[in-house]
């Protein structure tokens, strides 16, 4: 199976919001929906999620359940954000060192924190059934959003979706620029596409789906957002992902709820 790497990806800055419209243009619904995007980032910096993913395999018959902590951090005078799971439970056997290692984190140098963050996510990654890499995280696709990459993107609009909400619209986007932000085996480039779904007033993010590969069967990973009342923002609830594999597929179920801020306090006691 090929396996897929996603890394660190850039903020963009917060752009003004227009007035709503009838009839939304496609550059005005991309506008809002980078502009929400920032004020996410923003909203959700430093927030720890508690993550239930469940692995299942169809040949040979597997199953796995794994619960972490998911992290979206961005480090202090950083335009770069990581969203990344520490793995601290596998089919309810604990995992060691996991109070540790978030906590070293927090307190290194974000000059080394990107790289220890990055070890947490690799590490993490080698309790996945099959070695699917590292891009079955919830946010990266609406991280496609923002004006540093929307010029990689072929963009068109979709129908409505009122199950979402009144002013829910499809927008289709499609990577073709080289280099592409998720790399293969041996650093071969892999074009992206997939689905957003907008409000056509705000560019909230209601759901994303991310697709890679062919068109019969591509991989793809598909989140819903939803309003948390404690953080006053849309966060991830559910993210599905789907993963052919010789014949058979791997399919996970992922839950997230427990949503709060990641603090480290230090105490200095002078004798």
């Amino acid at each position: 199976m090929m396996r897929y790497i996603a890394g660190a990806i850039a903020c963009s800055v917060v752009l003004p919001l227009s007035a709503a419209a009838q009839e939304v243009s496609r550059e005005a619904l991309l506008d809002r929906a980078a502009a929400y995007v920032s004020r996410f980032v923003d909203g959700f910096s430093s927030v720890v999620a508690e993550e239930t993913l469940v692995q299942e395999t169809t040949i040979p018959r597997r199953k796995r359940t794994m619960r972490s902590d998911y992290l979206f951090v961005r480090f202090p005078g950083d335009s770069l954000w990581m969203s990344f799971r520490d793995v601290f439970d596998v089919d309810g056997k604990p995992v060691r060192d996991h109070e540790e290692r978030l906590t070293k984190l927090f307190m290194t140098p974000s000059s080394d924190a990107r790289r220890r963050a990055s070890d947490i996510a690799s590490a993490s990654a080698r309790f996945n059934l099959l070695d699917i890499g590292t891009i079955n995280h919830p946010l990266l696709a609406m991280s496609f959003l923002q004006d540093i990459y929307r010029a990689r993107f072929r963009f068109i609009l979709a129908g409505s979706e009122k199950s979402l909400g009144p002013k829910i619209r499809k927008v289709q986007f499609q990577e073709f620029q080289t280099p592409t932000i998720i790399k293969g085996n041996s650093n071969s480039d892999v074009l992206t596409r997939g689905l957003f779904w907008l409000d056509e007033d705000t560019g909230r993010v209601a759901k994303t789906e991310l697709r890679i590969g062919g068109q019969a069967a591509p991989i793809s990973v598909i989140t819903l957002f939803k309003l948390d009342e404690t953080l006053g923002i849309d966060v991830p609830v559910e993210m599905r992902d789907w993963y052919p594999d010789r014949g058979g597929e791997i399919r996970g179920v992922a839950t997230y709820g427990r949503y709060r801020r990641f603090q480290v306090t230090t105490e200095e006691t002078i004798k």
